[in-house]
């Protein structure tokens, strides 16, 4: 109800004040009878320009409403906005003439979204000239979550994202030196419900979010000779305070057992701290070497903590009046890499380029963990304490990885229509993998798993023109790569890219593009049988754009994704039996979109734009015993028309409407759906304008 009063009392404004100020404009086109008389010199601020400064502003202010039908749990979840009034954008610049402002001479502060819209972003840069330059950024992002249809609707959040970063420049403008300092913040928090597991059975839990990180950078740059240099340093902190809670009993959501929880905590404060260097270096001998060097270190340290307390009956029917589970644990990890990186003139048309990286870090780890479980046991007889349950273990993980990574590339220039690259990509890296756990009382039994291998990557291109409107682009890497963190084998894949830019006139433009990409990540399991992964990547892109006058543009474009993914797995059904079969998933997508805007009438602007998505998914394919299909079939789309009107050379008048209409085409399910209604108005005000 609020949100239409709002909405009519703004539109209402709109119109009273554009009458007032179309009144005014018409007086001030009659001419003046005393236009001989002295002019008073114009009034502070007049004209956009205060004191030593001109400026230049506006400011978007107006009121949304939403008229939800369907799912608006799956509405949020998807686009989250809310009626109400807001920012919708603002801009402000002030600027010294010829650099003589007192404190800053350019001021630049521009946001959008403040109020009710779910993405809000600020913007400050300030700068005076030879003294320093300041740049800031500030993102809150509002997330929503909550689907039926997903983890049983028990996972759901509704949790704040902000992110912030800062940075100053001193001396700016200095070739010798200058100094930068700098800060970055992120934080997450907010409620939101997860689940547990617990005495074999699964639980919903209050599940509090509370996580931060604060980043703190001081570096130099300077020019010592020919050489550029840079130096940074940093350190970075990282909190989690996430925690679970059930604090009502809860019967789990497996009802044939007899496992309940009467209460549930779990607490796993997390601490991190990483200080990091960055050093490098950069010239340019003789205008036909071009040499970068640059090295980096980190060195992580994490602690953690981890509390665990339950009661309630587990699945045998025995009472859990305590099962507490403690943890302390704490991990490093020092990195260390260095890139070396050349480029070789060899002429005007003919140039040659080499990397060479090294990357080389240690993970350590260790945790203590206990548990004291105490259960007892009811019977005709009365109630029996069963013999309490301890563990004690400690656990110990190392990871040593090493990699050398080389490139070279060369580019020739055949003719001005015509250059062509190539190149060769070849990394080698070798991982030891230590492990040992030792159960207090008991020896060690410590591990260790060596593992090296190398891939090679072959890279080709050109760009194209065969004549003056028509650019053809084409780029080809094939070969084999590594995952850091696994010991799998390389997976083989071949990536194409092509694009074609085709500009007939000042007005008118194409582009297409296709990217291909096949990957093939080979696996065998324990038992010798194919363990692989093989996924398909097809997108077209297309566009044009067409600006036949100022006053008209339009623009349109469609894109085709396909993605076929095939994976062999293992069933275990009953008695525990094994069965090999495969997982597929399909995407089958269409992206369409339109763009206009034209010029109705003088003072009156009309945009429209239509966008819509379509993903058939797997189509008539259903899963059988052994074959287990997946996609995401859905339809959205999403049609907005915008009229502006100048009510003054320094007012517009905005009001527009935006509908969204999204449907899931799963087959022989429930079927997710919402259509929303968003009409808004607003007033943009200039100061400045001309």
């Amino acid at each position: 109800m609020k949100s239409k009063i709002g909405f009519t009392l703004l539109f209402l404004l709109g119109f009273v004040l554009g009458l007032v100020l179309l009144a005014n404009d018409a007086r001030a086109q009659q001419p003046a009878s005393d236009k001989d008389k002295p002019q008073q010199p114009a009034a502070a601020g007049q004209n956009g320009t205060e004191g030593p400064y001109t400026i230049t502003s506006s400011i978007e202010l107006g009121v949304r409403g939403t008229l939800a039908e369907g799912n608006a749990d799956r509405y949020r979840s998807a686009q989250n906005y809310t009626p109400g009034f807001r920012v919708f954008d603002s801009s402000f610049l002030m600027k010294s003439k010829d650099n003589t402002g007192p404190v800053f001479d350019t001021l630049m502060v521009s946001s959008f979204g403040w109020g009710a819209d779910p993405n809000k972003y600020l913007r400050v840069n300030a700068e005076k000239t030879k003294i320093y330059r300041f740049d800031a950024s500030y993102r809150r992002a509002d997330y929503f979550n909550s689907l039926s249809y997903f983890a049983l609707g028990q996972h759901l959040a509704n949790t704040e994202y902000r992110q912030g970063d800062f940075n100053l420049t001193i001396l700016p403008q200095n070739e010798k030196i200058r100094f930068n300092l700098g800060y970055s913040l992120d934080r997450n928090s907010g409620p939101s419900v997860s689940t547990i597991r617990f005495n074999g059975d699964e639980y919903p839990a209050a599940n509090p979010i509370r996580m931060a990180s604060d980043e703190y950078r001081v570096g130099v740059d300077a020019k010592l000779w020919v050489f550029d240099l840079s130096f940074m340093q940093g350190w970075r902190f990282f909190k989690d305070d996430t925690e679970y809670l059930i604090t009502v009993p809860n019967p789990g959501n497996n009802l044939t057992n007899t496992a309940t929880i009467n209460d549930f905590y779990r607490a796993a404060p997390t601490r991190g701290h990483t200080p990091f260097t960055r050093f490098s270096l950069h010239t340019l001998i003789n205008k036909k070497l071009d040499f970068t060097g640059r090295y980096t270190y980190t060195s992580g340290t994490t602690d953690y903590t981890f509390f665990q307390n339950g009661t309630g009956v587990d699945s045998s029917g025995n009472k859990v009046n305590s099962d507490v589970i403690t943890t302390t644990s704490n991990a490093k990890r020092p990195n260390g890499m260095g890139d070396l990186a050349a480029t070789f003139f060899v002429s005007d048309s003919f140039r040659i380029s080499e990397t060479f990286r090294v990357n080389n870090f240690r993970i350590n780890g260790g945790d203590i963990l206990s548990e004291l479980l105490l259960r007892s046991k009811t019977t005709g007889g009365g109630t029996t304490i069963l013999p309490p349950v301890a563990t004690n273990t400690i656990a110990f993980r190392n990871i040593d990885y090493r990699q050398y990574l080389n490139t070279i590339e060369g580019d020739y220039d055949i003719s001005s229509r015509l250059m062509v690259h190539a190149g060769y990509r070849y990394t080698n890296r070798h991982i030891v993998l230590g492990t040992s756990d030792i159960t207090v009382g008991q020896p060690a039994s410590p591990g260790s798993t060596t593992f090296d291998n190398s891939t090679n990557v072959f890279i080709f291109g050109f760009k194209a023109k065969p004549i003056k409107m028509w650019s053809v682009y084409l780029d080809l890497e094939r070969g084999s790569a590594d995952n850091v963190f696994t010991r799998v084998a390389n997976y083989n894949y071949t990536n194409v890219r092509v694009r074609s830019i085709l500009r007939p006139n000042k007005t008118l433009s194409f582009n297409a593009s296709l990217v291909t990409k096949d990957d093939n990540n080979p696996g065998i399991s324990d038992s010798g049988q194919n363990f692989g992964v093989n996924i398909k990547s097809r997108t077209l892109t297309t566009s044009a754009d067409w600006t036949p006058t100022e006053k008209s543009s339009l623009s349109a474009g469609y894109t085709r994704a396909n993605v076929t993914s095939d994976a062999q797995i293992i069933f275990f059904v009953a008695s525990s039996q094994q069965v090999n079969g495969e997982s597929r998933y399909f995407l089958r997508d269409n992206f369409f979109f339109v763009n206009g805007s034209v010029q109705l009438l003088p003072r009156l602007r009309l945009f429209a734009s239509y966008y819509l998505h379509s993903d058939a998914g797997q189509g008539n394919r259903f899963s059988t015993p052994t074959m287990l299909i997946g996609s995401f079939p859905y339809d959205l789309q999403s049609p907005e028309v915008k009229l502006v009107c100048r009510l003054h050379k320094n007012v517009d008048w905005i009001a527009g409407y935006q509908y969204f209409s999204y449907q899931e085409t799963y087959p022989n399910t429930v079927r997710q759906f919402y259509q929303m209604h968003l009409p808004y108005t607003s007033l943009r005000i200039y100061f400045g304008r001309e």
